[in-house]
């Protein structure tokens, strides 16, 4: 056998010397990648020195030291009952089929039911907007904290199997979140009656400290759970795709796995938004016995159906994900073929081949890893860039409904709809265009890198449309004095008309005077002591207690 010079990657390489992948075209490999029979087998590769040398596209690849690879069930099935009709199933695009759900319904729960629920989960359990902000943030917490281990842990075989325990966990964080409603018994929507002027009763009524406030921890831990199951998916779920993709065809997988991710979150509003015109207890007590409509302050709507729904849909999404072995048959073609476009690169740096799994035994190589992954700038700034925006996009979709219900004066299940219909369509569109150009274009690191620089810049300055709003509305004893006094203090929400109110400001349910453009941060600030039959509040007898 003719022997091989000693060669780095970027060194020139004959042709004689190298065993060439005999694929004619494009087309010919996507026949390869997506062949469904597990034992495919493909050119082996000369060896060099103990290392595997490739030719791909002209150019000399070195991976780690070759040693034989440890035999892996690549086929679907569980255990020895793997039946063939199973392994048309066992390609990339199918088992991107089934990720695509779990993203959907992932995307659903914690980026659409959540967020449409948050009104009515703090009227509820009577939560100030501070702590049901933790709630969203639970999310966020969980997923920054297990998020290295996970992806660590994970980065071996059997991905699959982690993406079925994800999609299990979040089956059961779904179902923690609606549990405080089956235990905390009837809602009594009466108790907020007190917000209208009741000169008789002291001002220790008037607090909404209770046991409900205690079901903040279970929708936390709910919270926990749907975190760790989404940061599984969104890393080792990635990783399995670009693991058994080529590299050109990776960016278009991604951007249409992203896509249901986001497709999911206008299904949780567009439900969510008709769920929250439900009676909360509509299981429990005939509703024709509800003498509130969806329009009431008082009003809340069955926000926990959505977190049962997104529990059975996990529940369906883990049966197929488990079904997959431990990589998928075109895994191994992908790890001979792929070249590395690491920063810093040269040839020199060992690709490490996939191992049977982890274990914990292997967390003494984290640090190191952590380490590498620091002195590589384009990784620090991406993420850096990915922080920002999730910074943005997580409070936009937190707190948007409910900022378009107060200022708007529209019902919670509008609110959410009109969000849906605001974020939605720009972020599954983009995921979806980003990875179709990159696939188009076959653009390597560097081209995607560009692509995402000239996005970057096209948001900041279509952000502008920020700046541009409606005049904020006067509001009686904070921008504006109240109506016929001469001595209000601002800010300050007591004046005469509301002085032996005993008002307080546990809840912001405010009302409007048309007729002299101002609002009131609630009917008792208001001076209003009636309700009408609708469950408003009459205006009309501000006035009178003004002259009183």
């Amino acid at each position: 056998m003719k022997a091989f010079p000693k060669l780095r990657r970027k060194d020139p390489v004959f042709a004689e010397e190298l065993v060439p992948l005999t694929l004619g075209s494009d087309s010919e490999a996507d026949d390869v990648m997506f062949s469904h029979e597990a034992n495919a087998s493909f050119p082996p590769t000369p060896l060099q020195d103990g290392y595997h040398v490739d030719g791909v596209n002209g150019d000399a690849m070195y991976k780690e030291k070759a040693r034989p690879e440890p035999e892996v069930e690549t086929r679907c099935g569980y255990w020895a009952c793997r039946p063939v009709a199973l392994q048309k199933l066992n390609n990339p695009r199918a088992l991107l089929a089934f990720m695509c759900f779990f993203c959907m319904a992932q995307g659903f729960v914690v980026n659409g039911i959540n967020n449409v629920s948050t009104t009515s989960v703090e009227r509820r359990f009577q939560l100030p907007s501070s702590r049901v902000g933790i709630i969203s943030s639970a999310y966020d917490l969980s997923a920054a904290i297990l998020g290295i281990f996970v992806s660590f842990m994970g980065s071996g075989r059997q991905k699959a199997k982690w993406l079925a325990i994800a999609s299990v966990t979040m089956a059961i964080g779904s179902f923690v979140m609606a549990l405080p409603h089956f235990t905390s018994g009837l809602y009594e929507y009466g108790r907020d009656l007190s917000l209208t002027c009741n000169k008789e009763e002291t001002n220790t009524t008037c607090t909404s400290d209770s046991e409900l406030q205690h079901y903040l921890y279970v929708l936390v831990l709910g919270q926990l759970l749907h975190g760790l199951g989404g940061t599984t998916l969104y890393t080792v779920g990635v990783s399995l795709i670009d693991d058994s993709v080529p590299a050109t065809s990776s960016p278009m997988y991604i951007g249409i796995l992203y896509a249901f991710a986001t497709l999911g979150p206008a299904m949780g509003y567009i439900l969510g938004g008709q769920l929250l015109e439900i009676y909360v207890d509509f299981d429990r007590v005939n509703i024709a016995d509800v003498r509130i409509t969806s329009d009431d302050p008082r009003w809340v709507g069955a926000w926990w159906v959505g977190f049962v729904i997104a529990s059975m849909l996990f529940l369906v999404a883990a049966i197929p994900i488990s079904l997959y072995g431990a990589e998928l048959p075109t895994a191994k073609l992908i790890r001979e073929t792929r070249i590395s476009e690491m920063h810093g690169d040269d040839g020199t740096l060992p690709v490490a081949l996939t191992g049977n799994s982890r274990k914990l035994s292997d967390l003494r190589h984290l640090p190191g890893e952590i380490l590498q992954l620091l002195k590589n700038p384009p990784f620090l700034f991406i993420t850096l860039a990915g922080a920002t925006e999730g910074m943005i996009t997580s409070g936009f979709s937190t707190f948007m409904p409910k900022f378009i219900q107060n200022q708007f004066g529209v019902t919670a299940g509008w609110a959410s709809m009109l969000t849906g219909f605001m974020a939605v369509p720009g972020a599954a569109g983009g995921q979806f265009f980003g990875g179709f150009l990159c696939n188009r274009l076959k653009l390597k690191v560097r081209g995607c890198i560009r692509v995402a620089i000239v996005c970057s810049c096209l948001a900041v300055l279509v952000s502008a449309v920020l700046w541009a709003k409606c005049d904020h509305s006067h509001v009686a004893g904070v921008t504006h004095g109240y109506p016929n006094s001469s001595d209000s203090v601002l800010p300050g929400l007591t004046d005469s008309c509301n002085a032996g109110c005993q008002c307080h400001t546990e809840l912001y349910e405010p009302v409007c005077d048309t007729q002299a453009g101002l609002q009131y941060f609630s009917p008792c600030h208001a001076g209003c002591d009636v309700r009408s039959s609708d469950g408003k509040a009459v205006i009309q007898l501000v006035f009178m207690h003004t002259a009183n």
